[in-house]
């Protein structure tokens, strides 16, 4: 089935038997710009081509369909129907709310793919004998498969709820005491901790930043 997008929040959807938004209930816009109901009206009929002898006037045009060119045809012949109206204008700007969708999924996709490589790679391990024991081979494959499915899971329900500005101002203080406790025990670590931790720390500043923009930019919309 075809995409379609929101013309108010600008979320891609499948076309389903609605034409309107499930989030938000506003029209639903083809990816030409077409609005989904009126694209799926009929066209409107005319009669013959001018000139013929007892031919009738076209019919106006139906309520709610705006007065503009007609569709082009043949020379001489009207219209065939009407070709309906862009519902909105592309969006302008950046969607900031986009970007953090985007920063939480691809951490978590990453870190998943490293799991499959490891699992391919050490699927099995062979234990070291105990007293009283042999060594034993352990397969990794179903646990690493588990693991990752509640991974991709996780993620998945978190970039839905990213959506919601609720959910970005949770992120965001979480995020903040994630750094302040980081600073409050830097000073103290070893060169090697101390560099990861400030790797850590500039990439949770830019997340950061992204989540104030979200919270504090407008989504993009119409120029």
């Amino acid at each position: 089935m075809p995409d379609v997008t929101c013309s108010q929040c600008w979320l891609w959807q499948p076309l389903g038997r609605s034409t309107r938004c499930r989030a938000c209930g506003a029209p639903l816009i083809t990816s030409g710009g077409l609005r989904v109901d009126q694209a799926l009206a009929p066209a409107v009929a005319y009669g013959p081509p001018p000139g013929v002898p007892g031919s009738p006037p076209p019919p106006p045009p139906p309520p709610g369909y705006p007065v503009g060119p007609p569709v082009p045809g043949y020379p001489g012949w009207p219209a065939a129907g009407y070709a309906g109206f862009l519902a909105a204008d592309p969006p302008r700007g950046t969607d900031w709310v986009l970007w953090v969708r985007i920063a939480l999924a691809v951490p978590s996709l990453l870190v998943a793919a490293l799991l499959m490589v490891v699992g391919l790679l050490l699927r099995h391990v062979t234990l070291p004998a105990s007293a009283g024991t042999v060594p034993q081979t352990v397969d990794l494959g179903p646990a690493i498969v588990v693991v990752v499915v509640a991974i991709l899971a996780f993620t998945a329900l978190i970039v839905w709820l990213a959506r919601f500005a609720v959910t970005r101002a949770v992120l965001l203080a979480l995020l903040v005491i994630s750094v302040v406790s980081v600073l409050g025990h830097i000073s103290s670590e070893v060169p090697a901790d101390r560099i990861a931790d400030l790797v850590d720390i500039g990439w949770d500043l830019i997340f950061g930043a992204l989540l104030i923009l979200s919270l504090v930019a407008a989504r993009p919309g119409p120029a």
